[in-house]
């Protein structure tokens, strides 16, 4: 008897929920590690997360999608290999220790997007006007003020400040204010 209950209290104490044994600064320190990649916060704060975020960044990587359409089960990740064969593929580079380019091409009209490290993970997204609205059917042979408001908004949502997040070597997660975050994945090598 005396064994059994030994036994099924060991079993209760291994299997205890670690966030009931560790204490509150253990706890923020594990949610500061999620958002820093295991940085001090002088170094997160310092410039140095991008040594994280940018290790072997540069190539091709598509955006996932969420839900799949009428159906509403999550596909994340399940269509990687299709889309690295279509048109949405990204091309990702780092120019310097401090920026993340992003090039695309989702159809006849490139456009890049540049992301500089403003503090810790958030960037200040830029993106350039001309290939963006001419990829996005908004170029400059579209005239009148109905266009020009459409541009002045597609504009305003293609940049901004946002906060990436590298949560593995395969994923980058990019999340924007009031938006749904973006998750990009590294595509397969050929």
């Amino acid at each position: 008897m005396r064994l059994t209950l030994l036994a099924l209290l060991t079993a209760l104490l291994l299997n205890a929920p670690a966030h009931a044994q560790a204490t509150i600064a253990d706890q923020a320190q594990k949610a500061f590690d999620l958002f820093a990649g295991g940085l001090s916060q002088p170094d997160y704060l310092g410039g140095k997360a991008t040594n994280v975020l940018f290790s072997n960044v540069a190539g091709k990587w598509v955006s996932l999608y969420g839900p799949a359409p009428r159906t509403g089960v999550e596909t994340y990740g399940a269509d990687t290999e299709k889309f690295c064969k279509g048109n949405g593929v990204l091309t990702l580079a780092t120019p310097d220790a401090y920026t993340l380019s992003v090039t695309a091409l989702p159809g006849d009209v490139e456009f890049k997007q540049s992301y500089l490290l403003v503090a810790g993970s958030t960037f200040a997204e830029h993106t350039d006007p001309l290939g963006y609205f001419a990829s996005i059917g908004l170029g400059p042979d579209k005239v009148g003020p109905q266009f020009d408001q459409q541009r002045i908004l597609a504009l305003s949502q293609a940049n901004g400040v946002v906060q990436i997040y590298r949560p593995s070597a395969d994923i980058l997660v990019f999340h924007r204010e009031k938006a749904y975050p973006s998750v990009l994945a590294r595509c397969p090598n050929p």
